[in-house]
């Protein structure tokens, strides 16, 4: 019986990772990772961004790490945020006034980034990109 994993080859895996991800493509990775790799983990976290206000949420991050059969360990990180709706340029003619952008965000549409990374060192990573693959 032929696994699913064997039809992407021994690095191939990634292929399937396309550059964005949608939910249905997340959870079939995520089964994929369960059924064929070692010390599977799967977490949510804040997606936290430095803006002129400060820290603020923008989102969360599915991050599913695994042990590959070669002993390297992946971490695959999966963005999660909302929708741009809108944006608005506020400008000011005031001196020592700077341009503040604000923008509106969807609360039901969300957009999917996903990025590969492999252990260097203890909890060190380094991102895996196509290009560094040379597919």
């Amino acid at each position: 019986m032929k696994s699913e994993l064997s039809e992407f080859g021994s690095f191939g895996w990634i292929r399937i990772l396309g550059r964005y991800m949608q939910d249905d493509k997340w959870q079939n990775l995520t089964d994929i990772a369960n059924k064929n790799f070692k010390n599977v983990s799967l977490s949510k976290e804040d997606l936290i961004v430095e803006t002129p206000d400060g820290p603020q949420k923008q989102g969360t991050e599915d991050v599913l790490e695994f042990l590959h059969p070669s002993g390297d360990k992946y971490r695959l990180v999966r963005e999660n945020r909302p929708v741009v709706l809108g944006k608005k340029e506020l400008y000011s003619h005031r001196a020592g006034q700077s341009a503040q952008t604000q923008y509106k965000f969807s609360e039901t549409e969300f957009s999917h980034k996903l990025r590969v990374y492999k252990e260097e060192g203890f909890d060190e990573w380094q991102e895996i990109t196509l290009d560094s693959l040379g597919i």
